[in-house]
């Protein structure tokens, strides 16, 4: 009894990256768009592709989608490599800069360090708010500093929240690595 050996195997080509709103986490992100091919191989036979699909992968939930056929002419032109990428979100990042209230960053307007504990933050947004609460500072300006401080607390508590404005202000943080005795 003779069986054949069949054998399935996919490949992926990496075509560029664009900037889109996902469809599962509703935010405008950056993808990245592959050329998938699965291909079937049998014994002593070459490769025959059995399947070919244009995806995209939103590269914030990881969510994948593939490209209808019509759709695909117009999202080529709009790819760009991963150079281009990172030169057009420095940029968008430089102009959110700009736009910072007083040009102060949230750990400026708590006065923490930016490598600052969750309940360190904590503290120090409880000292400043008992500090500039409108009810017990008669400066006109209060509530708009409460309004400040609420707003970096908000942020900074979140880790998500942090993460993101931490990137919009370059600040890339470093993931400790385990040790194999730590394992």
């Amino acid at each position: 009894m003779v069986f054949p050996i069949i054998g399935a195997r996919d490949y992926i080509d990496q075509r560029g990256f664009f900037i889109h709103d996902c469809p599962s986490c509703r935010r405008s992100t950056v993808f990245a768009a592959y050329a998938t091919r699965r291909k079937l191989t049998l014994y002593f036979v070459p490769t025959v592709n059995v399947r070919s699909q244009f995806v995209m992968e939103c590269m914030t939930c990881h969510g994948k989608w593939g490209i209808p056929e019509d759709q695909i002419a117009n999202l080529e032109p709009t790819l760009m490599t991963q150079e281009e990428l990172s030169e057009h979100l420095h940029a968008d990042t430089r102009q959110k800069a700009v736009r910072r209230p007083h040009g102060r960053t949230f750990y400026q307007v708590l006065h923490v360090d930016t490598e600052a504990d969750p309940e360190v933050i904590d503290v120090a947004f409880k000292r400043l708010a008992l500090k500039h609460h409108p009810d017990r500072d008669s400066d006109p300006e209060a509530a708009g500093r409460m309004r400040e401080l609420l707003a970096a607390r908000d942020v900074l508590t979140d880790p998500t929240r942090r993460a993101a404005y931490d990137r919009s202000l370059g600040i890339v943080r470093q993931v400790e690595a385990l040790r194999p005795e730590d394992v």
